[in-house]
């Protein structure tokens, strides 16, 4: 009987040994490996300025570029899962948090991004990217995809805006008198000296709802207010002279999306845009979304762009 005992408890202890061993190789290195812990931030200097970046995986590289008064951390909630499979890289834009400013804003442009980009994925040599950018990114990207398609493996072009695309709608009118009223009163706010209040202006009109930025957890309030000083030349920056027949060019694989529920202005020019593109991309309309949806809805996000790079 006392031997039968013995074995039993040093049967227990073995499993208690087995279960600790695979919690600690196993679980351990899952559970740090979905965390979006901050990783070094590197610099590349490109036109003549650093441009800070992160960096972290191995396999094909998927460049991400963020919106207005956005930075590289503005994507990071992906990078867990990126970087699992592939090069997860994502840079903030000049004049954004935490890059020194060169000037006084006045070359903040689109070209002037779409140059920088670039120059950035050929600094990078990491062969052809996935590229994916939202809003303003987006509006670059599209810019690449035009202008250098050799640098690129697929893009993905989120709610770009681009306005001239519908300018001359009559059922974009009202989308259009809306916006101008929006971008008038953050001008307001920056002249007056008050970034801060123009950021919180903005994050407002592209949630769709006043009050928005007030209920925004604190670290994405930081994140919009690092970056507060970027309001005004975004709004005066000069305007790339898309056209359709540009954007009919594009023969890499092209991922177009938006929310159900964004701004009738980013619904009416994504569709625009998609209906300049090539027949035979892929357009992803998501439930219930605004125009910030990649970020108030992770989940879709991730399964979305996964998706994607696995089948291009």
């Amino acid at each position: 009987m006392h031997s039968r005992r013995k074995g039993t408890e040093m049967t227990r202890r073995a499993v208690i040994i087995v279960t600790l061993l695979y919690v600690i190789v196993v679980l351990v290195p899952i559970a740090h490996a979905g965390t979006s812990e901050p990783l070094e931030v590197k610099q590349l200097r490109v036109n003549g300025v650093d441009l800070a970046y992160v960096d972290q995986g191995k396999g094909v590289a998927v460049v991400f570029v963020h919106g207005a008064a956005g930075d590289w951390r503005s994507w990071d909630f992906m990078r867990p899962y990126v970087a699992e499979s592939y090069r997860f890289i994502s840079y903030s834009r000049r004049y954004h948090y935490p890059n020194q400013w060169p000037g006084d804003g006045s070359d903040y442009s689109y070209a002037q991004h779409a140059k920088d980009l670039e120059a950035f994925l050929r600094e990078l040599n990491a062969g052809p990217v996935h590229l994916v950018g939202h809003s303003y990114g987006g509006f670059v990207v599209a810019i690449v995809a035009v202008e250098h398609p050799e640098l690129l493996r697929s893009v993905t072009i989120i709610e770009p805006g681009i306005g001239v695309l519908i300018k001359d709608l009559p059922e974009a009118k009202d989308a259009f008198t809306e916006r101008t009223k929006a971008i008038g009163l953050m001008k307001e706010a920056v002249k007056s000296g008050d970034s801060a209040k123009a950021t919180e202006l903005l994050y407002d009109y592209i949630a769709g709802k006043a009050g928005s930025f007030k209920k925004l957890p604190n670290e994405r309030k930081k994140r919009y207010l690092d970056n507060a000083k970027t309001i005004g030349p975004t709004l005066s920056g000069a305007v790339y002279p898309m056209t359709c027949e540009k954007l009919g060019t594009i023969r890499i694989p092209t991922l177009v999306a938006r929310g159900e529920r964004t701004l009738p202005f980013y619904a009416l020019s994504t569709d625009a845009l998609n209906r300049c593109l090539r027949p035979g991309n892929k357009v992803a309309l998501v439930p219930n979304g605004n125009h910030i949806w990649y970020a108030e809805k992770p989940e879709e996000t991730r399964k979305l762009l996964m998706d994607w790079f696995a089948n291009h």
